[in-house]
């Protein structure tokens, strides 16, 4: 028990700058816990970036630094559906991705 509020712990909860509308439901925060990614995680973006890119035409060679790729970092990080990530905010899309490039770029 003890070590599942430490691991809460790590997690950062995100409040957006205004309520977002998502597949019906509003969503208010984000629970984000990069610290509990794994390499499978990881690969999984990948896969899911490297499919989407390829049907628009191609990927970039640092995709840590592209902002579709931290979507889904994100999204897997708050275990949500990439399209709420996109549906957000510039501000908030933008504030949530960077965050995802310094994890990324640690």
């Amino acid at each position: 028990m003890e070590n599942e509020t430490i691991e809460e712990d790590l997690a950062e909860v995100y409040t957006f700058a205004r309520p977002v509308t998502f597949e019906g439901n509003t969503v208010e925060t984000l629970t984000i816990d990069f610290d509990k990614l794994t390499g499978v995680d990881i690969l999984a973006c990948d896969r899911q970036y490297q499919a989407e890119a390829a049907r628009h035409g191609g990927t970039e060679l640092v995709k840590e630094t592209n902002k579709a790729y931290q979507a889904y970092i994100v999204a897997k990080a708050a275990g949500v559906h990439v399209g709420l990530i996109r549906a957000l905010p510039a501000k908030d899309f933008t504030k949530l991705t960077l965050r995802a490039q310094s994890f990324l770029l640690l």
